[in-house]
């Protein structure tokens, strides 16, 4: 950290003084400061000295992005690889580019291009996943994904979009597989809700959405360990997620509800399992805000026009005032 901090010093010392440094350091210093309009200032100086220097075009182009000036940021990273036609990098910012300015093909051709010059330039990879998942083209499209993903496993648009592939595809055995892949990575937020629907649309419930108020969570099925109802570790992180929501949102009451077919006894003392864990770890829950039942039958799950039946559940439901 003080080394980092150091190195910062450094280069501000050089910026402030005049110091030469090269363009790569400056250039990277003012895109990790997020300071475009600096970064525009000190290198359009530049340009005026060295018009012919790819790189301070290829600083000038990304500065123009992160200002959201399209038209002059594609002008920029045109020059910079025109200038030096052999790097990935450059052709990547200028699809991004080509993208910023709605040129579709171009974009698509860039990140081609930038392919050609370098496989490995993962960020290009996934953008060009992205270019041919709009153009319909899953198969090549999933193939770059994949790529990424054995580079990167747990990178979250390859996750993602590796099983929406095979939704359209309709691979379900790998649609489910996926789906739980990404979960397993990434098991909150919107898109681990819409995740999660596609999920269920499949009869899997491995992940299931609840509504605890006026808020949405998504909970990895709550399991036991087997023919007992102490909870399993991994269920009890979930249940923290639901008990942290339940703390906070002070008046809203839920109801735990426990489903086991053929074992209502079992399922009863799952749902106190639940209800104590929570109240123990989590005193400023009100005990009367936590309802339980149970039932000794499958739980009974529709979705759109079908029926699922889970021989073994636990569903949180809000209770009504």
């Amino acid at each position: 950290m003080r080394f980092r901090f150091f190195i910062c010093l450094l280069i501000l010392l050089f910026l402030t003084t005049g110091c030469v440094v090269t363009n790569m350091v400056k250039g990277e210093y003012y895109l990790t400061e997020e300071d475009y309009k600096a970064g525009i200032q000190a290198f359009r100086i530049e340009l005026q000295k060295k018009p012919n220097d790819h790189r301070i075009h290829y600083y000038l182009g990304r500065y123009y992005l992160g200002e959201n000036l399209p038209k002059e940021s594609l002008k920029y990273l045109k020059k910079a690889a025109k200038l030096d036609p052999n790097k990935a990098n450059y052709f990547f910012w200028l699809g991004v580019a080509y993208s910023a300015n709605k040129q579709r093909t171009m974009e698509w051709k860039s990140y081609l291009k930038a392919k050609k010059l370098n496989p490995n330039h993962l960020k290009n990879r996934i953008y060009l996943a992205h270019t041919q998942l709009e153009r319909k083209k899953y198969e090549i499209a999933l193939k770059n994904y994949l790529y990424v993903l054995r580079k990167k496993p747990d990178e979250p648009a390859c996750l993602y979009n590796r099983a929406l592939i095979t939704n359209m595809l309709k691979r379900t055995g790998e649609e489910r597989k996926a789906w739980i892949d990404y979960l397993n990575h990434y098991p909150s937020g919107p898109m681990a809700r819409y995740a999660t629907d596609h999920l269920n649309k499949l009869g899997d419930f491995t992940y299931r959405n609840h509504l605890i108020g006026f808020r949405t969570i998504t909970l990895k099925k709550i399991e036991f360990k087997p023919f007992s109802s102490v909870i399993t570790k991994d269920s009890k992180s979930f249940l923290d997620l639901l008990g942290t929501v339940l703390t906070h949102a002070k008046k809203i009451s839920i109801h735990i509800v426990v489903y086991q077919k053929n074992n209502k006894n079992l399922a009863r003392k799952r749902a106190k399992s639940i209800k104590k864990y929570l109240l123990t770890k989590y005193p400023k829950i009100e005990t009367r805000r936590l309802k339980v039942s149970w039932f000794g039958v499958s739980e009974k799950i529709k979705i759109k026009k079908k029926r699922f039946y889970e021989p073994e559940s636990v569903n949180f439901v809000t209770a009504a005032k």
